[in-house]
């Protein structure tokens, strides 16, 4: 299908971007790489109609549950080689898991926030790095 089906109202030029289709999910994966482990987070968003598609159009008085969640070794293994590849020490990584149990890669922000993920499942990430820091890693 040519982009002005999809977009009838755009005009004939925009930024280049990538459109990718709707996948199902079951739940989201928010991971921080750091130094080759990984603090990951389930977020169950598709019990809620708004946060079913993004989970960041919060519902505050009603939030969605994140608990701590382990990435299965065959997944680790795979991340962990891409980061390396992208000669990455850190970075957050966006993943699906589908209702076939299938995970789904979205995107490694190399820059990415950590905080979430580590006050919602009391990772201390933030201890981590400072003791990498200290111990002249360079991140």
């Amino acid at each position: 299908m040519r982009t002005q089906e999809y977009f009838p109202s755009q005009t004939e030029h925009f930024y280049p971007s990538l459109f990718q289709n709707l996948i199902e999910k079951k739940f989201e994966i928010r991971t921080f790489f750091l130094l080759d482990r990984f603090y990951s987070m389930a977020i169950f968003s598709q019990q809620k109609e708004s946060t079913s598609i993004d989970f960041r159009n919060y519902d505050v008085k009603n939030p969605n549950r994140y608990v701590p969640f382990s990435i299965p070794k065959s997944i680790e293994s795979k991340l962990k080689l891409f980061m390396k590849k992208l000669d990455l020490k850190t970075g957050s990584i966006d993943l699906i898991v589908t209702p076939n149990d299938e995970y789904v890669f979205l995107e490694v922000n190399p820059v990415g926030q950590f905080d979430f993920v580590s006050v919602n499942c009391n990772y201390y990430i933030e201890k981590e790095i400072a003791i990498a820091l200290s111990k002249g890693i360079s991140l």
